[in-house]
């Protein structure tokens, strides 16, 4: 839009121009006119070259930027894959630390187990003199 009123905008002071300047008899000589008609048609090729130019470079500038976004997408993508590849390295040192941990208490209660075996404490049910309440749950 803005180019069509540059447009404009210069035939309107060529034409006001062309009113300013004396009125001279008509020449009915050919060169003159074929002159004129190479000048337009120059002109006319000229603005044509250009707005063509402008819309390639338009179309260029397009694709340079959906370029530009998937390859955005691309690293946001390999970015979110090193993340989750780095929490997922987290949670197999955490699950090492709770199977330490695990093993630990089950040790103690190995242990735990053996001491009481070793003092020999049972009653003629093998609780200890407890009331046993089951729950489904088995022995713990």
């Amino acid at each position: 839009m803005k180019e069509i009123r540059a447009f404009l905008a210069v035939l309107a002071a060529s034409a006001i121009l062309l009113l300013g300047v004396p009125a001279a008899p008509a020449q009915a000589n050919g060169a003159a006119s074929t002159r004129n008609l190479l000048l337009l048609g120059g002109a006319a090729a000229t603005y044509l070259i250009v707005q063509h130019n402008r819309k390639v470079h338009a179309q260029e500038a397009e694709n340079a930027q959906r370029q530009a976004a998937a390859e955005e997408a691309s690293n946001d993508a390999w970015s979110a894959y090193h993340q989750a590849e780095h929490a997922y390295q987290e949670e197999l040192v955490v699950n090492g630390e709770l199977q330490k941990e695990l093993a630990y208490q089950h040790r103690v209660v190995t242990a735990q187990r053996a001491e009481l075996a070793a003092l020999s404490v049972h009653d003629s049910q093998g609780t200890g003199g407890a009331t046993v309440i089951s729950y489904g749950w088995g022995t713990l």
